[in-house]
């Protein structure tokens, strides 16, 4: 009588464990499958800047209008930068002025002579 308990209680053991067994992989793929689509969906594309010539037109008149010729100026929707060379102590006059000009962030690339 006792084997017979004890082979009843093995096979119901084998049979429920094996039952329960199925994709081992199957959650961790579901998983992984969700974050792919995840991080695929919150990937932002970035904004490149582009051109900007009205303000780039703005900035190099202010500039020619206050004597600086040998500025050249690059204008964008991010901000403008100013290259090229001025005078012993005008730099911070020709960065204000470009700033005043084209209301945006000014990259100054200029030298003095």
């Amino acid at each position: 009588m006792k084997i017979k308990i004890l082979t009843i209680f093995s096979l119901a053991a084998v049979l429920f464990l094996g039952g329960c067994r199925g994709d081992a992989n199957a959650n961790a793929n579901m998983a992984n499958r969700m974050n792919a689509n995840t991080n695929m969906n919150m990937t932002a594309t970035p904004m490149m800047p582009t051109m900007d010539t009205a303000t780039k037109s703005a900035v190099e008149a202010a500039l020619k209008g206050k004597g600086f010729t040998d500025v050249t100026v690059d204008a964008t929707t991010a901000g403008v930068t100013l290259r090229g060379s001025v005078a012993k102590g005008k730099m911070a006059e020709a960065v204000q002025v470009a700033q005043e000009a084209g209301k945006k962030p000014v990259k100054n690339e200029l030298t003095e002579k």
